[in-house]
C-alpha cells in the first residue's frame, strides 16, 4: 500500500504544480484583460491549452491510484475522496491542504476573470448596438411607403 500511497501524493504534487501554473495564467490573464491586450490573451491561452492533457493525464491516473487503494481497503473508490484518504492516512493532509488551496484561488481568479469578459462583451455589444440599430426611426427616405416607414433602421444599411 505505501507504494500506491507515494504514487499518489506524487501525483497529487503534480497536479499542485499544474494548477499553481494555471493560476499564474489566470493572473496575467487578468492583467491581459484589463490592458486589452489580445496578443497577450491568445498567448496565455495557448499556454493554458498546453496545460490541459497534462492535467487530465494526472487526474486520469489519481483515479487509478484511488481504485487500487480501494480496492485494498475494500471500499468503493468513489466514496475514497482526498478528504477521506488525508484523514485516514496523515502523509496526505499537507498535499490535500495545498490542493485545496490552489484549486480555490484558480477557482476565484477565473470567477474574476469570467467578469471581466463578460464585462468587455457587454461594451463590445453596446457599442454594435449604437453603430448597428436604431430603436426607431429618426428621419425618413423619400419615395418610401407607409410599410417601410416602421423598419428599423441601421447605420450601417446596406440598402442606402
Amino acid at each position: 500500500m505505501s507504494e500506491v500511497l507515494e504514487n499518489l501524493e506524487r501525483n497529487l504534487r503534480e497536479q499542485v504544480k499544474c494548477y499553481t501554473e494555471l493560476y499564474d495564467l489566470g493572473k496575467s490573464k487578468q492583467k491581459a484583460l484589463i490592458e486589452n491586450s489580445v496578443q497577450e490573451i491568445d498567448k496565455i491561452t495557448a499556454r493554458e491549452e498546453q496545460l490541459f492533457p497534462d492535467v487530465k493525464r494526472l487526474e486520469k491516473e489519481r483515479l487509478l491510484f484511488t481504485e487500487q487503494i480501494g480496492l485494498e481497503l475494500g471500499q468503493a473508490p468513489e466514496s475514497l475522496t482526498l478528504v477521506v484518504l488525508a484523514e485516514r492516512f496523515p502523509v496526505l493532509q499537507g498535499v490535500h491542504s495545498d490542493l485545496e488551496r490552489v484549486i480555490g484561488e484558480l477557482q476565484r481568479i477565473h470567477d474574476i476573470n469570467t467578469q471581466l469578459l463578460q464585462q468587455s462583451m457587454g461594451i463590445v455589444n453596446f457599442t454594435l448596438g449604437l453603430l448597428m440599430y436604431q430603436e426607431k426611426n429618426t428621419y425618413t427616405h423619400p419615395g418610401r411607403n407607409g410599410k417601410d416607414m416602421d423598419e428599423k433602421l441601421h447605420l450601417l444599411d446596406w440598402r442606402i
